[in-house]
């Protein structure tokens, strides 16, 4: 399965998601909600990430402060195709957190997003210093399944955070060139940061195929 090919014009099921008929969607009551207005313009340009928390304390509003090319999209989908709608679900690396993460995921696999919402990426943040304990991490391998592995990526516990308010943090750009091992956060992204940013970007970049018949990307 690869996450981001476009979609079949037959009418097929996308390339990039699960046929729904073999998804079993989350229950209405565990659906998120979806963000109708389009995403706020932060920077010099308007964001090209939506970074959606599958939870309650995933980490969204700071990976998407980090990222200047992102925005916030809280708890709900984003709706609205006057902005972007492709989406990086962030959860915390617990069980908690995964099984919030494969609500989403399923929900999209089951065509229940807003028409033009593509997830391209999965980010799971540290819930904790030290390693990761094996019950964990025996699921988050059952929850990846539900996206390719290249889309799937890992932010290590960051203690600074823990003292820092969000707009103290340095931003990544993608022309930004690999930030030093050890800096402070007001400084520098730290470099799991910048390596996801850079990684999700380039399949981004990689996706928008021009189709020679239209001229158009897709």
């Amino acid at each position: 399965m690869h996450v981001l090919r476009a979609i079949d014009p037959t009418g097929e099921p996308p390339h990039d998601r699960l046929d729904p008929a073999t998804i079993e969607a989350p229950a209405q009551d565990r659906l998120a909600p979806v963000r109708d207005t389009p995403l706020p313009i932060t920077g010099p340009h308007p964001p090209l990430l939506a970074v959606l928390g599958a939870h309650g304390g995933a980490g969204a509003s700071t990976l998407a402060r980090w990222w200047a090319h992102a925005a916030d999209t809280g708890l709900a989908w984003p709706g609205s195709p006057r902005s972007t709608q492709l989406v990086v679900l962030a959860a915390r690396d617990c069980i908690p957190g995964l099984t919030a993460a494969a609500d989403r995921l399923r929900e999209w696999h089951a065509s229940l997003t807003p028409d033009g919402v593509t997830i391209v990426a999965l980010v799971l943040v540290a819930a904790r210093p030290g390693r990761v304990p094996a019950p964990v991490r025996r699921f988050r391998r059952t929850v990846t399944e539900l996206l390719d592995e290249d889309a799937v990526f890992s932010i290590a516990w960051h203690e600074e955070l823990i003292v820092r308010e969000l707009t103290d943090l340095a931003r990544y750009t993608p022309a930004d060139p690999p930030p030093p091992r050890r800096a402070h956060l007001t400084a520098a992204v730290p470099p799991d940061v910048h390596r996801a940013g850079a990684a999700i970007t380039a399949r981004i970049a990689a996706s928008r195929v021009t189709t020679p018949t239209t001229g158009r990307n897709r």
